[in-house]
């Protein structure tokens, strides 16, 4: 049964997901560097294409298609960052603005799947808090080696609690919370229902890591892969995504706000 299983994946149709996700990367790869529109209207074309696919799926292969639903939030994210019109903004707001139609996408999901609270990881078990707590130190670690990457220039004009407090909160709640709710959330807990534990936790951190194609680094996209991987095995082994939400908001604030200021003292 295992092997037979095991050799169900290898069929062209259960591997659909995977090929969905290279039209996501070619269509990251073409806003970063060829032309922003083609890119876009990849985007857009993915994004139809999943949910028709979907929603022409057999009963049978209801979790085939709930798998290419919640993927659509990929493209989704891409869109409303390019549509969305920010410009009047300050940049740090742009995380919050972005967040609200994610949050909203995220949520009717949720609903639409009938999704509770311990199938996408919103629970804590204070018995096992000085593993989250170390899951989420390990943020600071991932912000520092990022940043040495990235090099990006600083969100705030200098280390104050002025300056910090609205930042830091983004970051925790529209960076942090909203995207690990979604991927290693909603994303991981489908994928691994369709392929299995150890598949779909590649899955997901496979469409996290080229899902930062943008950020013009290959060396970035590899070192988010195995970032999206550690996460993913930490909510398998912890049931809880509280502990990688605090990790990724911590490594954004510490790559966009305390290292570019600290690093060039």
């Amino acid at each position: 049964m295992a092997v037979d299983k095991m050799r169900s994946w290898f069929q062209p149709a259960n591997n659909q997901p995977f090929s969905y996700i290279i039209l996501v990367a070619l269509a990251e790869l073409l806003i970063a560097h060829y032309h922003t529109g083609m890119g876009l209207a990849l985007h857009i074309i993915t994004l139809f294409a999943l949910f028709t696919h979907a929603a022409f799926l057999h009963h049978k292969e209801k979790e085939r298609a709930q798998l290419l639903t919640v993927m659509a939030m990929a493209p989704l994210i891409r869109i409303a960052s390019l549509y969305t019109p920010l410009s009047s903004f300050h940049f740090i707001h742009w995380f919050l603005i972005l967040s609200i139609p994610l949050f909203s996408c995220a949520f009717t999901i949720i609903l639409v799947q009938h999704l509770h609270a311990q199938d996408i990881g919103l629970v804590f078990n204070f018995r096992k808090l000085h593993i989250q707590l170390a899951i989420a130190s390990t943020g600071i670690l991932f912000g520092i080696i990022e940043y040495f990457i990235l090099h990006p220039h600083p969100l705030v004009i200098d280390l104050s609690f002025r300056s910090l407090a609205a930042p830091i909160l983004i970051m925790f709640v529209c960076t942090g919370f909203l995207e690990e709710m979604i991927f290693r959330g909603i994303i991981q807990h489908n994928a691994v229902k369709y392929f299995n534990d150890n598949i779909g936790i590649f899955f997901t951190a496979t469409l996290f890591a080229v899902m930062h194609i943008g950020n013009l680094s290959l060396i970035d996209v590899v070192f988010v892969f195995f970032v999206g991987y550690f996460y993913g095995y930490a909510v398998k082994f912890t049931r809880s995504i509280i502990g990688v939400s605090i990790s990724h908001g911590l490594t954004n604030i510490i790559l966009f706000l305390i290292m570019p200021l600290v690093w060039t003292v």
